[in-house]
Order: structure tokens, then sequence, then C-alpha cells
């Protein structure tokens, strides 16, 4: 058995959520689609599983029910209760709590030990009936909200782990250490030890190629990717000319000039515009950016020599959204490293500052890996991008000094043209707070400091005609940014 936790993805929000509060108490979690098959799960070797689910009341589809049968502790939250309790026999009738304040009773066992009573909002409760060998181990009145098998270690509890949510950290933790036996091991230090030795082990005496964006995930992919291979790593650099201001040096001046890492810069600004010429569209644009970046990146590393191995900035979040870093492929053979896939944001954040890499470049915010190509609305041309990035620099400058910044999940700068006067630029800045829920709210940014914006755009832009703040709100991350 490894030391670690396997989280099923049955809705990515709620996965998150547990596996943050998971790794925070210091236990190693890995998220896996839900459908997963057993015979692949059994091949990782988890201690326990969590089955991590929404709130809608409807039951989940594609479970391997064989992992039921396997001796593996099994927590399900949320509407996987639902689906391991059919799994085991039992029924699942109609709504009987919604939106709901209530008091919970809670029953001894493992699951549940040291945990309190008391009140709880429950998003979304059904009546269940529960089928032999399985036995209530939490109520809301008469309904029974949590469950246990009498015999196997499978457990079902029809809420999710919330953010503050003391209850559901202590519930996770009993299940991680009380049943899976898991031990609290994981930290940056560990995390940081066992990439660059799994690089080192990968590739051995060989060669590595990486693709670094200016980003802080491939960046520190790249560094652990460094300390295990050393010189033996080349990594590529695109200056795409999409970059805010000084992003570009600020990144080569770390990592190739201060830590010595072997960066091929290549200047592409000129052939990036002259192939966005025209293209207003932002699926076209994110295609248009993408397939060039792959074309340039492949003609770059051909004339390289030979690579055993390529390292990508891929993390947890792209891999559950589908997205990836930079796309630079070899042979079929040459296997492909991932060393922050299992990391959130956050957590690169964390092992980055562990690693020397300094705040200017950590605290970077997440950035469309189009660039500010998707941050101006209509054609990019390059006197756009210098306004775009003359206005963002004052943006996040002016929230910087306010102290504001600390608070926030992003802030930037949108740029339109002004109807009617393509010559003329409207300016529209984004600052918002994001939940563990994955919604984002327009945050109340100091009006000084807001002023101070303003005053400074309509002095040192001439071209920039309106300053507008957009305070809508988001219900996902990809909502955040305007295209």
């Amino acid at each position: 058995m490894r030391d670690m936790v396997m989280v099923l993805n049955f809705d990515d929000a709620a996965s998150r959520a547990v596996t943050r509060k998971l790794r925070s108490e210091r236990i190693f979690c890995k998220i896996v689609p839900g459908a997963t098959p057993y015979q692949e799960i059994q091949e990782m070797e988890p201690a326990g599983l969590l089955l991590s689910g929404g709130v809608t009341g409807d039951a989940p589809q594609g479970l391997d029910e064989a992992i039921l049968q396997a001796g593996i502790p099994v927590l399900a939250m949320g509407d996987t209760a639902a689906l391991l309790l059919r799994a085991l026999g039992g029924t699942v009738g109609e709504k009987a709590l919604q939106g709901a304040v209530m008091p919970l009773q809670y029953q001894p066992c493992a699951l549940t030990a040291d945990i309190e009573n008391g009140e709880r909002l429950l998003q979304c409760v059904r009546e269940i009936t529960l089928p032999e060998h399985v036995m209530p181990i939490c109520r809301a009145d008469e309904v029974v909200v949590g469950f246990a098998h009498e015999t196997l270690p499978l457990y079902g509890i029809q809420f999710q782990a919330e953010q503050n949510d003391m209850e559901s950290s202590m519930l996770l933790r009993n299940f991680a250490l009380n049943l899976c036996h898991c031990t609290t091991w994981w930290d940056e230090d560990a995390f940081a030890a066992r990439a660059v030795e799994e690089i080192g082990r990968v590739v051995g005496d060989g060669r590595a190629v990486c693709a670094m964006t200016g980003g802080i995930d491939s960046g520190v992919s790249a560094l652990l990717a460094f300390k295990a291979l050393g010189q033996n790593l080349k990594c590529i650099f695109v200056d795409t000319g999409l970059l805010r201001d000084n992003e570009g040096d600020d990144f080569l001046s770390f990592y190739r000039d201060k830590i010595g890492m072997d960066i091929t810069r290549v200047p592409a600004e000129e052939k990036f515009l002259q192939a966005l010429r025209g293209i207003a569209a932002p699926e076209e644009k994110r295609r248009v950016i993408s397939d060039l970046m792959h074309q340039i990146l492949q003609e770059t590393v051909s004339g390289m020599g030979r690579f055993d191995a390529v390292i990508r900035g891929t993390s947890c979040t792209d891999l559950m959204f589908g997205r990836g870093a930079a796309r630079l492929m070899l042979d079929e053979s040459v296997p492909e490293i991932r060393p922050v896939q299992e990391l959130f944001k956050d957590e690169i954040r964390r092992v980055g500052d562990y690693l020397g890499v300094p705040p200017e470049i950590i605290s970077r915010q997440p950035f469309p890996g189009s660039g500010l190509a998707l941050r101006i609305v209509g054609e990019v041309t390059p006197k756009r991008l210098q306004t775009l990035r003359a206005a963002d620099a004052v943006f996040r400058a002016e929230v910087q000094r306010s102290g504001a910044s600390k608070r926030l999940w992003q802030y930037f700068a949108v740029l339109t043209p002004m109807p009617g006067n393509e010559e003329q630029a409207v300016i529209c800045l984004r600052a918002v707070h994001a939940s563990e829920r994955s919604k984002a709210y327009a945050a109340r940014l100091p009006y000084d400091a807001m002023e101070n914006v303003v005053d400074r755009l309509l002095r040192e832009r001439p071209e920039v005609c309106r300053v507008v703040y957009d305070l809508t709100p988001s219900s996902n991350y990809a909502g955040i940014e305007w295209q």
C-alpha cells in the first residue's frame, strides 16, 4: 500500500476542496477520474478511496463497484453517498432536506471519533433506506445523513467538505489516519525530494527538454528537473510578445542568469503578430497561437540533438479541465515527465517558494495560455498590445500599493476598442476574490486606488478614453476572463 488517499473525482470543486484539506493536514492524496477502473486503482495501491461528489441530489454514474469488495477503506461524500448505498443494496428516495440548517447527532465510530454534535447547513439530503449490515452514524432528526457498513470499511456522508468546515476536516482526518493508516509526511520538502528523485530515475544520465512559458507551473517543473539533471536539462522559451510588462526579462533574469539554467530564448513577437492579423474571434486566436507555438517549439528542438525525456508544466487543474502546457512532442518512445501534475496553483507556489523562486515571480497571477491576445477584444495590433500592457502594469502597481493585492485571486486589465473610433481604447479593470467552490466575486477595491488608476491612465495613455470596472460575478474560474 502507498501512503496516500486517492480521490475519485465526481465533482471538480468538491474534489479540489477535499484534496486541499487533506494536504493541509500533511496527508498526501491524488485525484483521478471517478470512473477509473478498479484494476488501475489497484496498480496505484492507495491506502483508501474518497468518492467526492456534489450536492445536487443526483447520484453520479461510472463507479467501478469492484472497489467495494477489495477491502480498501472507502468514504463517499455528497451525492456519491447515494451511489455507495445503492451498490450495497439500499434505496434512495426523495429529497428530505435542502438548504436547511439542522442539528446533527453522530454515532461513535472510527470515522466520527471526537466530532461533537452541532448544527450544519445541509445542501441536499435524500431519504435513504439502509440495507442489512449497514448502520446509521449521523442523523438530522430522523433523517439518516451518514452510514457505515458493519464489517467492511465503507462509509457514506450526504454532505461535502466546505470552506472553514471543522467537522468535515475532522472526518477527513479520521478517515485518512484512523481507517487508512496514512501518515502526515506530505509537505513541500517531501514533494520536491520525491520529484527530483523520480526525474533522475527516469532520465538517468540522459538529456531532457522543457518548454518554459514564463509562468510558475513550467518554471517550478523546470527547476525541479534542473536539480535532478543539471546542464543535461535544456529549456526553450518562446517570446511571443504577448506577456505582461517586463515578464519575459524578469523570468530569464532569475532562471537563466541567477540559477544558471540552459534556456534558449526564441524571439517570435513578429511571427505571432503576423499570424494574428485580422483575427478577432477568441477561439481562432487560441488556435492560431497554439499552432504557431507548437511549430516554433518543434523547429527549435529539432536542432538541439537527441533527448530522453520531455518535462511538462502540467498542473492538477490542467488535468481536471483538459488543459496543458506548451506542446512539445518528441518520438512516442520518449517519456513525458509532469513534476507538478498533482499540485494546484497555490501548492505550486509554495513549492516554488521552498525552492527559492523570488516573490515577484511566485506571486504572479494566473494568465491565459494565449497571453494578452485574449484580453484584447477584437484584432491584436502592436499599438493595442502596448496600450494594454501599460494599462495592466498601472493597475497592478496601484492595487499592490493599496495593500489589497494579497486578498485577490486575480486582477488585470482588458482592452476593447471604442465603438465608432477604433484608434481609441476603453480599459476595463477586473479584480476578483475566488472561493473553494470555484466561484469568483468582484472585489471592493479602495476608491483612492481606483481614482489613481484612472488618473494615471488618462494622463499617461492619450489613446485611453474610458476606464470602467467589471462587477460581474463568475460561476467558475474560466468565467473570470472576458474571452
